[in-house]
């Protein structure tokens, strides 16, 4: 079996590194989203992309009218307008907004004829091409934030794994207190992780994966994979302790805590996989890597882990580093008397502990969904810089557009076009909180049809530069385009009602309403995902449920599990409301709220935490259930449970923490939220739940908790952890 690990890590070592070689940035959207429609309308129809890339030209001394200002953009752009990749190319000169109030910073717009994937590989030909000199240039806009995002989630990922080994190791000593015992978790986790790493790599070969998936398989990787390697080695050390010889050692151990691990596996599994229900690249990618690096991580806690234990056998207790200050076999001073002390006053427990896990779950009912920019970057990055600019000098980002392309047959100057053109201009002007409309037959509140009429009666020879520009760039046969302002901030709740209320008019026979935009893309989302996660959450409760129910041969404490992990998984969406949407700790954390929780987080940390969170349930109730089925006492093996598997649990749950925590270092704001809000989901269910409530709860049920049909029994398999 050594042999056999070894080989496949030496084969899968040369290609773990380049993982990311072929992850795909982006993934938040996917093809057949009405927002995403319309932005095909509107480049195929109008000629208009929305995947552009936003340049800022600046000189400290000229100003961006001045001669020598724009012979030198229209020198550096001479070369990108004619390549076939670029649709249009709109500067300061085509239209004098384009100048911040400093009068020394340009803004160009460069429109790409590509999706969103192939113009971030275009980037680096934008600037190979664009040669600024004297002026200096910054790039943003999509392509260029999701290049940063991806060489940002690489830092972030060997940022991560330089500081998530070294401390999951310190803790395994402190554990332990044996180098050997230490070192051999964390060395059977790195085979795990190597393994997973280039299975990902060859999946993105053939598939798109996200290159967020990166970071959750590294992280998920190292914390499960020395989760599992500490429960089997713990146990071993324990039987070892009674005076077995290793070959009892390791049939006890695989037996007993080798059918937790694989029920832990399975929970794990049903929470992630969940991931694979969903159409966005992002969910579907972490899913793939999850349920990768659970696989990877199971096979070396069962086959490789029991090897290398039988190879050292009691030489597993070699080194020792930390004075035995603790009792080894009663599992520690702490967790014994604390559960004694549950089993005695368990309601004085509950409640208090209740109230304080409900206060944690409060801020979650304030979640906002939102969608990326640029602010999930540091200010290091080239694209995040260029957006703060926008931003603050062209207030970018900070008003609502919605796009609304409205679709028909025939010449748009035609009197029976321009009069229905006309009607759908003058219904959106109604619409609550639009305060502008742009378009054709939007140029004054006065003008009637009759006018209009007049006035593109030759549309070719129209001179006021305002409405040529419109005539040129927003209408085509069969096509036009309305363009809603507001003051709103783009995710605002009142900014998705403009989306809706334009999507519920009634065009008309022959015609149709397309909305694109940053609100239209964030509700879109929302909607896709949202739909479908009470489906995702109704089948991840209920196949767990019947597992644990396979497992433990109990009606009560499965649903105790179930409804306790929730509660640990909404107290970290409290915590995300209060940290990252609220902004409190930023300056410590190193980033700018956002004011709003990405989308797809909350399902991500559902599906991440609900399985890792019931590994802990598993470990605690395997030891409780074998005390009981021992002993028939229901107080007593709760005790006993607590004390034999506590130190173990909160080992395993302090090396989780400090691997998540080390993703709250990462530059992108994404993978910080999923870090903190996993390391303080873990310690909320570790301490509070786990400790205290998880133990309150069994002891006021009694023997309720072991109660299971006959009926039932006999037509459920046999799969006891007991054997």
């Amino acid at each position: 079996m050594l042999v056999a690990w070894v080989v496949v890590v030496l084969v899968a070592l040369p290609f773990a590194p380049q993982a990311p070689n072929n992850l795909r940035p982006g993934g938040f959207t996917t093809d057949d989203l009405p927002s995403v429609v319309a932005r095909s309308v509107l480049r195929d129809r109008l000629d208009i992309s929305t995947i552009t890339i936003e340049m800022l030209f600046e000189h400290p001394q000229f100003n961006a009218f001045d001669p020598e200002f724009i012979a030198a953009v229209d020198r550096s752009l001479s070369e990108l307008r004619q390549m076939p990749e670029v649709l249009s190319v709109r500067t300061h000169v085509d239209e004098p907004g384009r100048v911040s109030a400093s009068g020394n910073v340009a803004h160009v717009t460069v429109g790409l004829d590509l999706p969103l994937e192939d113009a971030v590989d275009f980037v680096d030909d934008v600037l190979a091409t664009v040669d600024p000199s004297p002026l200096t240039l910054l790039t943003t806009g999509g392509p260029s934030l999701y290049r940063d995002i991806s060489l940002a989630s690489e830092n972030d990922l060997r940022r991560g794994e330089a500081v998530a080994f070294p401390l999951a190791t310190l803790t395994l000593l402190i554990v332990f207190g044996t180098l050997v015992a230490a070192i051999t978790p964390a060395a059977v986790s790195g085979a795990g992780v190597a393994i997973a790493l280039a299975v990902v790599f060859f999946i993105s070969r053939e598939v798109d994966v996200s290159v967020f998936a990166l970071n959750i398989v590294t992280l998920l990787g190292i914390g499960i994979g020395i989760d599992y390697s500490l429960f089997y080695t713990s146990r071993f050390r324990e039987e070892l302790a009674q005076g077995k010889t290793v070959e009892e050692a390791l049939a006890a151990s695989q037996t007993l805590a080798g059918r937790a691990i694989f029920f832990s596996a399975i929970t794990s599994l049903i929470g992630l996989m969940s991931l694979l229900m969903f159409d966005t690249m992002v969910l579907r990618s972490v899913g793939m890597g999850a349920v990768v690096v659970i696989i990877a991580a199971l096979a070396a806690a069962l086959t490789l882990l029991p090897a290398l234990l039988g190879v050292m056998g009691h030489n597993v207790n070699r080194f020792r580093v930390v004075p035995r200050w603790r009792r080894a076999a009663s599992g520690g001073s702490f967790w014994g008397p604390v559960s004694r002390m549950v089993m005695r006053r368990p309601l004085l427990v509950l409640i208090p502990t209740s109230a304080l896990l409900i206060a944690l779950v409060l801020p979650a009912k304030d979640l906002r969904l939102g969608t990326v920019d640029a602010t999930i970057l540091p200010d290091t990055l080239e694209s995040r810089q260029g957006f703060d600019i926008l931003r603050d000098e062209f207030d970018f980002a900070l008003n609502t557009f919605v796009p609304v392309v409205l679709t028909f047959d025939g010449d748009p100057f035609e009197d029976e076009n321009l009069a229905s053109l006309y009607a759908f201009g003058r219904a959106l002007e109604t619409v609550a909180n639009a305060d502008h409309v742009i378009s054709i037959v939007n140029l004054g509140p006065d003008w009637d049809v009759e006018r209009y009429r007049a006035l593109y009666e030759k549309p070719e020879s129209i001179t006021d530069a305002t409405v040529s520009g419109l005539v040129r760039d927003t209408v085509r046969p069969g096509a036009a385009l309305f363009v809603i302002e507001s003051n709103l901030h783009p995710f605002s709740p009142e900014a998705t009602g403009i989306v809706n209320d334009v999507r519920a008019f009634d065009p008309g026979p022959g015609r149709e309403i397309h909305v694109d935009g940053g609100t239209a893309d964030l509700k879109d989302i929302v909607d896709s995902l949202y739909s479908r996660f009470p489906l995702v959450i109704a089948t991840v409760l209920i196949v767990t449920y019947l597992s644990l129910m396979l497992l433990f041969r109990s009606l009560l404490l499965p649903l105790k599990a179930v409804v306790l992990n929730v509660l640990s998984i909404f107290a970290a969406y409290g915590a995300l409301v209060f940290v990252f949407q609220d902004g409190n700790f930023a300056g410590l954390l190193n980033f700018e709220p956002l004011g709003v929780i990405e989308a797809t987080t909350p399902i991500l940390l559902f599906a991440i935490i609900f399985g890792l969170s019931m590994d802990y349930e598993i470990f605690l109730l395997s030891r409780v259930s074998e005390a009981y089925r021992r002993t028939g006492d229901n107080a007593a093996a709760v005790v006993e449970g607590l004390e034999k598997s506590g130190l173990i649990i909160t080992g395993a749950a302090a090396i989780l923490i400090v691997v998540a925590a080390s993703f709250v270092l990462a530059d992108v704001v994404v993978v910080k939220a999923i870090g903190l809000g996993l390391a303080i989901a873990i310690f909320i269910d570790v301490t509070l739940v786990r400790a205290l409530v998880a133990p309150a709860l069994m002891r006021l049920f009694g023997d309720w908790n072991w109660y299971l049909p006959r009926w039932l029994d006999r037509l459920l398999p046999e799969v006891r952890h007991e054997g």
